[in-house]
């Protein structure tokens, strides 16, 4: 269950038609997660960071992307109150949720 004060951060990247919500929880940003057999995973800040938001407003952006890339159990937990195929379209990687959704 996420925290009720939990925050986020978000970057949009516009490519050709595309736009392209990149989504965090704070406290994943510039983290590196063991996923297994010696895979890693960067969580990383040229990507990723861009504007600090409560979990709760990611929908100001979300409802303007073609894509969405989310990292973090908070900003999947949002995502999956209003897209029900969230729930099974998330990826457990190191114990931290990951989802990539194409919306148009």
């Amino acid at each position: 269950m996420q925290r009720e004060n939990a925050m986020c951060y978000v970057k949009v990247h516009r490519v050709g038609k595309e736009v392209v919500v990149a989504l965090c929880d704070a406290e994943l940003l510039g983290r590196e997660l063991q996923v297994g057999n010696g895979l890693k995973i960067r969580i990383s800040r040229e990507f990723y960071s861009g504007n600090l938001i409560p979990v709760s407003s990611i929908w100001e952006y979300v409802d303007k992307a073609t894509v969405v890339n989310a990292f973090g159990n908070a900003v999947v937990e949002e995502l999956a109150k209003r897209i029900a195929a969230v729930r099974h379209a998330a990826v457990n990687l190191g114990g931290v949720l990951h989802v990539q959704l194409l919306l148009k």
